[in-house]
C-alpha cells in the first residue's frame, strides 16, 4: 500500500472514526458530523458478522437464487438508502475533483474498518467502480456477501451516479477460493461483458435524516450503564486497526435500517419469517455459547445496550419477557415485526435457560422514542 494511503487509513482508523461516532452512551451509537455542507446524525448499530454470515447462509440453502435475488436487493435498497441519509455527494450536486477525492475517501474508510486493503478504479462517466478487497466482512467467510458487498455497495454506487440501473457483482471472492474479492459495480452493459449472472434491482427510495428522525432516535437516559466505550475501556471488547470484536469474533457499524429492509425482502419468499427467525435463532445460541455463561438476565441488559439495540430491560425473567426502550426508529418501524432481534433474544434465552423459547409475540410504542416489547 502506498504511503499516502497509510498515513489516510490510520487518521480514519484512529482520529475520524473516534470523532465521528459517540460510543460512550448507553443504548446508543450514533454518526454525528458535519460538513460544510450538511449535519449528518444517524443511529448506529454494532452488528455481529457471524449474524450476517448465518442469515446469508441459510436463505441461499434454503432458497437457491430465489434467496440470493432476495439478499442482494435488500443490500442495495439499504446502500442506496444509507447514502440518501448521509447526503453522500452525487453526480449532480458534486464536480468531477469532489467526486474523485469522495472515491478515494470512502475507500480508504472501508479499508479503515471493514476490510483489511481496499483499492480501487473509477470511471464517472462511464458508471464504473472497480473494488479490490482483502478480507472483507462476511464474504470473506461464507463465500456469498450478497448483503454487504454486492448489495450495499451497488446501491451506494447507484446513489452516487443516480442511476438506479447501476448493478453489482463480485468477479472474485475469498469465500470462494480466490486471492482477492473483485467487486464491479457498473450499468448491466458493462457487467455483462464480464458475466451473464448477477442480479437486478431497480425500486430505490431517498431517505433523509430530518427533524422526526433524530428526535425518535435522540439520546436519553437509560437504567443500563454499559456503553460501547465502557466495554472498550475495560477490555471486554477490543478496537484494533478499526476493527470492533468480542471473544476474536467481528462486529461493524451499521445502519439500523438494514434489519429492516432484510425483513422486508427475505418475508417476500414462502415461509421466509420463520427461516429468517431460524437463523437469527441460531445465532443467538451461537453467542450463549461464546459468552460461556447461563444468566441471560445479566448478559442481555449488559451487553446489547453497548451495541446500540436501546436500553434493555428484563420484564419478567421466568415467562420470559422483555423490553428495549429506545429500539432504533426508523420509517418502517409501524410495519416491522422485528423478526431479527426476537430471533436473536430467543437463541440466547433458550441457550441459556436449556429448553426451547420462542419470542413470537410482539408490541411497540411509538411516542417521541420507540419501545419494542417481546414474549413468547
Amino acid at each position: 500500500m502506498p504511503i499516502k494511503d497509510r498515513i489516510v487509513t490510520w487518521y480514519i482508523q484512529n482520529i475520524i472514526i473516534p470523532r465521528r461516532e459517540i460510543i460512550d452512551k448507553p443504548g446508543f451509537l450514533i454518526t454525528s458530523f458535519t460538513d460544510k455542507k450538511h449535519a449528518t446524525y444517524l443511529r448506529d448499530l454494532l452488528l455481529p458478522e457471524k449474524l450476517l454470515e448465518e442469515i446469508e447462509s441459510r436463505i441461499v440453502s434454503v432458497y437457491g437464487n430465489q434467496g440470493r435475488q432476495a439478499l442482494y436487493s435488500a443490500g442495495k435498497k439499504f446502500g442506496y438508502s444509507y447514502s440518501s441519509m448521509s447526503n453522500l455527494p452525487t453526480i449532480k450536486t458534486s464536480t468531477n475533483k469532489e467526486l474523485v477525492d469522495f472515491a478515494y475517501l470512502m475507500l480508504r474508510f472501508v479499508e479503515g474498518t471493514y476490510a483489511k486493503q481496499a483499492n480501487h478504479h473509477v470511471d464517472f462517466d462511464k458508471k464504473i467502480l472497480q473494488i479490490f478487497f482483502d478480507n472483507y466482512i462476511i464474504c470473506r467467510h461464507n463465500g456469498l456477501g450478497y448483503i454487504m458487498t454486492d448489495g450495499s455497495l451497488a446501491g451506494l454506487w447507484a446513489y452516487v451516479v443516480q442511476d438506479n440501473f447501476v448493478e453489482g457483482i463480485q468477479l472474485k471472492c475469498q469465500g470462494r477460493g480466490d486471492d482477492i474479492c473483485h467487486l464491479l459495480c457498473a450499468p448491466e452493459k458493462t457487467i455483462l461483458e464480464k458475466t451473464q449472472k448477477f442480479y437486478r434491482e431497480k425500486e430505490m427510495n431517498d431517505q433523509k435524516s430530518d427533524n422526526v428522525y433524530k428526535i425518535m432516535n435522540e439520546i436519553r437516559p437509560t437504567r443500563s450503564i454499559n456503553s460501547l466505550k465502557l466495554l472498550l475501556d475495560t477490555g471486554y471488547f477490543k478496537f484494533s486497526h478499526g476493527i470492533f470484536s468480542y471473544k476474536d469474533m467481528r462486529f461493524f457499524l451499521c445502519d439500523p435500517n438494514i434489519l429492516y429492509f432484510l425483513e422486508q425482502e427475505v418475508t417476500k419468499l414462502n415461509d421466509g419469517e420463520q427461516v429468517l427467525f431460524k437463523a437469527c435463532f441460531e445465532y443467538g445460541k451461537f453467542l450463549r455459547e461464546a459468552y460461556g455463561g447461563q444468566d441471560f438476565q445479566k448478559f442481555i441488559p449488559d451487553f446489547f445496550p453497548a451495541l446500540g439495540f436501546g436500553d434493555i430491560v428484563i420484564l419478567d425473567p421466568h415467562k420470559p419477557r422483555l423490553a428495549s426502550i429506545y429500539y432504533p426508529w426508523s420509517v418502517f418501524s409501524k410495519t416491522s415485526k422485528y423478526i431479527v432481534f426476537r430471533g436473536i433474544m430467543s437463541g440466547f434465552i433458550s441457550s441459556s435457560l436449556e429448553k426451547k423459547v420462542e419470542f413470537t409475540n410482539f408490541t411497540t410504542d411509538i411516542k417521541t422514542y420507540l419501545t419494542l416489547t417481546i414474549n413468547p
